[in-house]
């Protein structure tokens, strides 16, 4: 059997199809054939962001043109050219539309897929498999050294998710941190105003990295991964709605997720 699977989207959309590919990989002793291709929406190779990844069956490629997702701009040529070689192709892989990977494996037994959504249940051994480059490794215990213990990690998304800006307003997340009277703060933001909004909002209380907010070259996500591990290190995550960013740097961290402006489970408050 074999698999191609050609993850799309940001930063933390490719991370959590990733994850899914290596429990999947793992528990069906499936080869898989990982494509992280440089695109608009994340702009850096994985080697530069990532250390290589110790997994027996999954080995992660930057592909070319045959392995890019089809689309009219391109006459729908790589999804032809693949017909060849791959019995079963689909566009955009959702479990609640496609039904069970691993079950589509098993009866395809050569299947291509594109996606940005999670293709597979994982774990905390998943999770860490996935390690920084030294350089940002580095960067990381440099920035998360001065943490005090009741650190708190907040995430605001703003720029590119109308649904997190809706939802998760600035006036959600003042009022979230200052339930918190007591807590210092790391901010990250793909919005430099807002951040240093929030700086001054809680002057003395706060802690972030200098960034440009970018995400569209490889030095800007190599901020971002920063900010992802640095969120992960904090006590909790005060996060934004429907943004994959703040849900992952919970699970990274395995500590628990507030979403500003939505009201909160208490019995699962922690």
């Amino acid at each position: 059997m074999k698999l191609t699977i050609a993850a799309q989207g940001g930063l933390c959309n490719r991370l959590r199809v990733l994850f899914g590919a290596l429990s999947l990989s793992e528990q069906e002793q499936v080869s898989v054939r990982f494509v992280w291709h440089p695109d608009w929406q994340c702009e850096a190779y994985f080697e530069e962001l990532f250390k290589p990844l110790d997994s027996k069956w999954l080995k992660i490629v930057a592909g070319n043109f045959f392995d890019l997702p089809s689309s009219h701009k391109e006459l729908y040529l790589p999804q032809v050219l693949r017909l060849p070689f791959y019995r079963k192709q689909i566009k955009l892989y959702h479990p609640d539309r496609h039904g069970v990977l691993a079950d589509i494996v098993k009866r395809n037994h050569s299947v291509y897929l594109n996606t940005g959504y999670q293709i597979a249940p994982y774990g905390a051994e998943q999770i860490k498999l996935l390690q920084p480059t030294p350089e940002l490794q580095e960067y990381i215990d440099k920035t998360v050294a001065p943490f005090p213990d009741n650190i708190i990690g907040v995430h605001i998304r703003r720029t590119d998710n109308k649904w997190s800006t809706d939802v998760s307003t600035d006036e959600a997340f003042i009022e979230a941190m200052n339930s918190y009277p007591e807590a210092k703060f790391y901010i990250a933001t793909d919005d430099e105003e807002v951040k240093w909004r929030f700086r001054e909002i809680f002057k003395g209380r706060t802690f972030a990295q200098e960034t440009d907010g970018r995400r569209d070259n490889a030095f800007s996500l190599g901020e971002a991964v920063v900010d992802l591990y640095c969120l992960a290190r904090t006590r909790r995550v005060i996060g934004s709605h429907w943004s994959s960013f703040s849900d992952l740097a919970a699970e990274i961290g395995g500590i628990p997720l507030e979403i500003a402006g939505k009201p909160q489970d208490t019995d699962n408050a922690q």
